[in-house]
């Protein structure tokens, strides 16, 4: 049975506010190099110019990056009117962006602008005006809480592992790497005849095996560590058919908007295809598993699936195909930098969770 306790213990939102904003900081502060003082007679940004060149996709750009934020800064209070909420928001996104601009004034690749403050404050606020709607719905909150607690196991571990779910999930949305993988296809060639002459040859086989194996352990480790955070087994299937499917549905739209049709088409490479399906052939083998076993099998699979790039250098370097983006700016190079490095860490930060269970052995039992 459900009690009206349990929610006001659950730390998802201080969980999901503190990687959210570590990833802000990444996007905001690479390539963190070099740091150099401002030249003598620099304003602060503040003080300086209004820019001269702006683009609608900017001022969008920063204002999208900054709404998790505000939405989870303000789903932070319990039991609190929506001024207070509002104010989280504002106040902390404010801040944030503060911090982060000041900083960009010592990295020259980066530029503060009074515009991107503006705009990431605009963010944050919308953020926190949606967690005001939610918390104000009745019926959203029951939902929330039905989901939350009677489908996933509780406690701070529960919460950490959902965080880290959602952060594998939004980056997703990034339509230039394949759905269960840490790296972008590093096969792509901008130039059309080339690409055409590239896929006459013959395949190789042996990257094509790198990257099942690749696939098929991101697959197992990916659909274990979720059915670790669920309180009946019987819900795995339908909880790792919305989670593919909220994937490929915002991946889809986010294609739809960046990439090109063709660039698209290469989504599904046949080493991916043939390692999501051995993977979910072992998912299916290994699912009913007693918990510590499956703790240890995903731990291994997560892993191994980066590990798996070592075996091919080009995999982990490879860059991601910034000149099929229909809008080059600024924004994407630092939106995709941020998702390569997401994707490397992201195992192993599910693995020291995992980790934390092998101690554990009846964690999550009635």
């Amino acid at each position: 049975m459900v009690t009206s306790a349990a929610p006001s213990r659950s730390l998802l939102p201080h969980f999901l506010a503190l990687l959210y904003a570590l990833a802000i900081v990444y996007a905001s502060l690479q390539p963190f190099s070099p740091w150099v003082a401002p030249l003598p007679g620099t304003p602060f940004f503040l003080f300086a110019p209004w820019p001269q060149y702006w683009t609608r996709f900017d001022i969008l750009a920063n204002v999208v990056a900054y709404l998790p934020f505000g939405l989870f800064l303000a789903w932070i209070p319990r039991k609190r009117d929506a001024s207070t909420r509002l104010m989280a928001a504002l106040v902390g996104g404010a801040a944030m962006s503060f911090a982060m601009e000041t900083a960009q004034m010592y990295v020259p690749p980066r530029d503060a602008s009074l515009l991107d403050l503006l705009s990431n404050i605009v963010g944050a606020g919308l953020g926190g005006a949606i967690a005001v709607a939610l918390a104000r719905s009745l019926r959203a909150r029951r939902a929330i809480t039905v989901l939350r607690l009677r489908w996933f196991l509780p406690g701070k571990i529960g919460d950490m592992g959902l965080a880290l779910m959602a952060i594998w999930l939004a980056v997703q949305v990034n339509p230039g790497i394949p759905l269960f993988a840490v790296t972008f296809d590093p096969t792509f060639r901008a130039d059309p005849a080339a690409d055409a002459v590239a896929q006459g040859a013959p395949p190789d086989v042996a990257a094509i095996l790198v990257e099942s194996a690749h696939s098929a352990f991101q697959m197992l480790g990916v659909g274990l560590f979720l059915g670790l955070l669920l309180r009946a087994r019987r819900h795995i299937g339908a909880a790792l058919l919305l989670l593919i499917g909220a994937a490929v549905l915002v991946k889809g739209l986010a294609a739809a908007m960046l990439l090109k049709p063709a660039v698209w088409e290469r989504w599904l490479t046949p080493g991916v295809s043939t390692g999501v399906a051995a993977g979910s052939l072992l998912l299916l083998a290994t699912i009913w598993l007693p918990r510590p076993a499956k703790v240890a099998v995903a731990t291994i699979a997560l892993l191994s699936s980066l590990l798996t790039t070592l075996l091919a250098p080009e995999l982990l370097f490879a860059r991601a195909p910034l000149s099929a983006f229909a809008w080059s700016y600024g924004h994407l190079l630092n939106f995709n930098g941020l998702t390569h490095t997401i994707l490397l860490v992201w195992p192993i930060a599910a693995s020291a969770l995992l980790f934390t269970l092998a101690g554990r052995p009846r964690w999550g039992e009635p």
